[in-house]
């Protein structure tokens, strides 16, 4: 039997507050990509601006339009230096 994955929604929340940095800090542990694909609804540019300010060089997020167009394909996450 095919095991299906699991596409989790994650909402930015106030762009002014902490959301972005418990985001981004939490999909920096390997074990969510083997629980779920994450899938953070928000802007690109905030994401940015955290991920700057939080001085994280070794992140990225995969920008789509579309849950449609969700990557299935497990790949090993940017570890923190």
């Amino acid at each position: 039997m095919e095991k299906k994955t699991i596409i989790a929604g994650i909402s930015q929340g106030d762009i002014n507050g902490i959301g972005y940095e418990v985001i981004i800090k939490a999909l920096l542990e390997p074990a969510i990509n083997d629980l779920c694909v994450p899938v953070v609804y928000g802007s690109p540019k905030v994401a940015a601006y955290h991920r700057k300010a939080l001085n994280i060089n070794n992140f990225s997020f995969n920008n789509i339009r579309s849950a449609d167009e969700v990557n299935h394909k497990k790949s090993e996450p940017d570890k923190l230096s």
